[in-house]
Parts: structure tokens; sequence; C-alpha cells
């Protein structure tokens, strides 16, 4: 049984809408790290529709989510019932990563937008229809917060999508705080491996998995709203190379977002049509950017970005066999005479549409700390996919500041909901974290 924090806020009626939460929230230094893992979750009453993503049970009593981390997004969003016509359907409840349905949570409880204890900045679809509200949230650790806010996407028949936010104005992390079950609203980040050897992913939430990181942090800025594109997490590529043979051609660097959300490397098309060329890909054999399993393209994806921080993405995750949904609308290999590469094949698109991305496959490699009061995010190189870490949880957590105390930095703008980036649709280890900055 769920057990719900004391210090839980209870938001059974329209008319308590939690609006403090929208306020700005008191770090809770005393509580430790919330370990989240990135995982394989069946989120249909069978069994049999799975989805990998960060579990969480909506609702009384919980219906099950996996939902995936997103930069772009700020208040959680999952989709309605209706999407799929009916929680029986599991390849499309499984590749939506959960349903909800409102009928069977008698905590639900519905509002319009300007009075809902969620974020205000993210712009929704004008094609879509969406309702706000407002539930009992269940973490993996088995504590749970009342009222917290939630956004329900009810396009049936395609177009809905769902998301874990982690932009910059999150009321997922503001309410987690004020909940009682994190700390701080920084975010540590460590996306596993989807290869044929799938290893699981952890999100922290006011911390970082030291166990995870080999050697040093590098910090970055987070970007400002006169950034190149629409991401807080900007970086720029200086250097690009397979196999050692550079992609970027006469281009000196290249900007691009680290979105999780995302899991292959987006390019520029003409940095698609270079890898293509140098992998020899036989378009008129193979769609996208697969290859005959037997002759697998050899090398190495080197990534070197503008500070000299440099990552190297090997042959067996950037390669894998030919995947996608099965009748349950769960990862599975579809061919497995057919490898795929993780680089999405952009080059018939326009180079104006499309968002270089470091997605998720980056993020098997390095660890992510998002530590948006700083204004800042660190990169440090993620220890190998194969070696079994356990968990080290370290928090990161400033004390709130008292009133005669220096302000504080300036706050990472709000990030805006951007359809441009939609390229692509453990154990909770509390004992004796450390408070201290990741270095």
């Amino acid at each position: 049984m769920a057990t719900v924090r004391p210090s839980a806020l209870r938001c059974g009626l329209a008319a308590l809408l939690c609006v403090s939460w929208t306020l700005p929230v008191a770090a809770q230094c005393e509580i430790p790290p919330l370990a989240l893992a990135w995982t394989n979750t069946t989120v249909t009453s069978d069994g049999l529709g799975v989805t990998r993503g960060i579990e969480m049970g909506i609702g009384t009593p919980n219906q099950i989510f996996a939902l995936r981390p997103y930069t772009a997004l700020n208040n959680t969003r999952v989709n309605n019932v209706a999407d799929c016509d009916s929680t029986s359907n599991d390849t499309c409840v499984g590749g939506e990563g959960g349903v909800f349905n409102s009928q069977n949570s008698p905590s639900y409880s519905v509002s319009i937008k300007g009075n809902w204890n969620g974020s205000q900045v993210d712009t929704e679809d004008s094609t879509g229809s969406y309702v706000y509200f407002n539930d009992r949230v269940s973490f993996q650790s088995a504590a749970s917060v009342y009222g917290f806010p939630v956004v329900m996407d009810s396009e049936p028949q395609g177009g809905s999508f769902s998301g874990l936010p982690i932009g910059t104005n999150s009321s997922f992390l503001r309410a987690a705080v004020h909940g009682g079950v994190a700390p701080s609203q920084v975010v540590g980040l460590w996306a596993g491996s989807r290869s044929l050897t799938p290893v699981d992913g952890l999100m922290v939430l006011g911390g970082y998995d030291a166990a995870r990181v080999n050697g040093n942090f590098t910090s970055f800025p987070v970007a400002d709203a006169s950034a190149a594109l629409p991401c807080p997490l900007q970086v720029n590529i200086t250097g690009l190379f397979f196999a050692g043979q550079s992609l970027l051609g006469d281009s000196q660097a290249m900007t691009a977002c680290i979105e999780p959300y995302v899991q292959r490397f987006v390019f520029t098309p003409a940095v698609a049509q270079t890898f293509a060329q140098i992998t020899a890909q036989n378009a008129s054999l193979y769609k996208g950017m697969d290859y005959n399993a037997s002759n697998t393209p050899p090398g190495d994806l080197t990534i070197t970005l503008s500070n000299g921080y440099t990552t190297n993405i090997t042959n067996d995750e950037l390669f894998t066999l030919r995947r996608g949904s099965d009748q349950y609308g769960r990862y599975a290999i579809t061919n497995n005479s057919v490898v795929e590469a993780g680089i999405s094949d952009n080059r018939a698109k326009s180079p104006a549409s499309q968002t270089p991305t470091l997605g998720g496959l980056f993020l098997t490699f390095n660890y992510l700390v998002m530590d948006y009061e700083n204004n800042e995010f660190r990169l440090a190189l993620a220890v190998a996919s194969d070696v079994q870490t356990g968990s080290s949880l370290t928090t990161v957590c400033t004390p709130t500041a008292t009133p005669s105390a220096s302000p504080s930095p300036t706050p990472a703008p709000p990030w805006v909901f951007s359809a441009a980036l939609l390229a692509y649709p453990y154990a909770d280890s509390r004992a004796d974290p450390q408070t201290t900055q990741p270095r």
C-alpha cells in the first residue's frame, strides 16, 4: 500500500487547487534523493502491454504509466483512455505508455487551466483537446503526493503523446519537492542501454548517482530565450567523426539540444548524407539508415563539444538489429537480418525543419545533471552500461535563502513546448546520501 507523506497536499475539491505550488518551492535538503528507474514497465492489466520509461501511478487506485523524460515539457502529460477505445487494447496502451480513465479515480479533480496549480507556460497544440486536473501520484519508492498537476491529452485515433516534464518550469519537479519526496529540483539522469543486452537507466530527483559517473563534471550554461534552438540544454558540436572520418564537412560547428525524450541522434540532413556515404548505406535495398546485419559498418561515433568535452559512442550501441513495436506495443526485434543505425535518416528533409538532437543514446555514454536554480547543467562520462555499479545517491541541494541572504541566481527561462523537438515519436538506495555539488 502506498504511503502518503504527512506534508503531501490533498486537493480533492476543485475549490482547493493547491495554488501555493505555483509559487517558489523551498528546498528540503534533509530529505534523501528520490531514485526512479528508467525501465520496462507493464502498463496494461493483463501484463502484456510493456513500455520503457519512468514508472508512475496516477489516480486512486493507481493507473500505471511509463513516461519518458522531456525537457521541452513543464507539465506531466498522459493520454486519455479514449485514445485507445479500451484499456484492453494492448497495442495502443503499450505504445502510448499507459492511458488514464478519470471515471476510475475518485480522487480525480478537474480544473480550468488559469486556476490550476501546474505550469502555465506550456503552449498546447491548437488542434488538441486537453484536460487539466489534479490527482494522487505514486512514485516507485511507495511515496505518494495528492493534488499532483497532470495534463490529459485527448485526441482519439492518434496525434497524442505522453511525457515526464523536466523543463525549466517543471510542475513535476516543483510538486515532488513540495510533496516531500525529493530534496531539490536538481535532476540526475542516465538513460541506461537499449542495446541487445539492455540495462535499466535511472533518474534521480534532488541529486545524482555517483556510482554511474566516470570522472569530473563539465558545466554548461542553460540556454536563454535568445538561443539558437528551442530547448534549455544546448551544446555546440565542433567535432563529429565516424570511424575517424569527419561528418561535419565544411561546417565549423553545429548547435544541438540534449533531449532524452528522443532516442536517436538527429543531425542536419547534410551530416546524415555524409554518414550514409561513409557507411555505404544502400538506399535501393534498405530504407532509412539500415544495413545488412552480416556487414555492419565498422567504427565508432566520436563527438567533441566546443569546450573540448569528448565522448565516444561504441559500434555495438550505435548499430542494433532492426526493432519496433510488436503486437502488444512492446519494443522488440522485428528483423534479425537488418541492423539500423541510431542516427535519424533525415536526408530528404528541409534543414530548417530539423532540430539537431543528442538523444537517449548520447545519455547511455554520458551522465547529465540539470541544475536550473544555478542556471547550469553538467555532463560527465558515464560508467559503461555493462558494468554493474549499484547506486550511490548524492544529494545536490542549496538551502533556501532567508530574506536577509544574497539573492539567488536568476532562474533559467521557462521553455515552451515545441513540436519541433518531436523527431521520434534498481533499487531505491537512500543510505547516507552525501550533500555536495557534482564536480
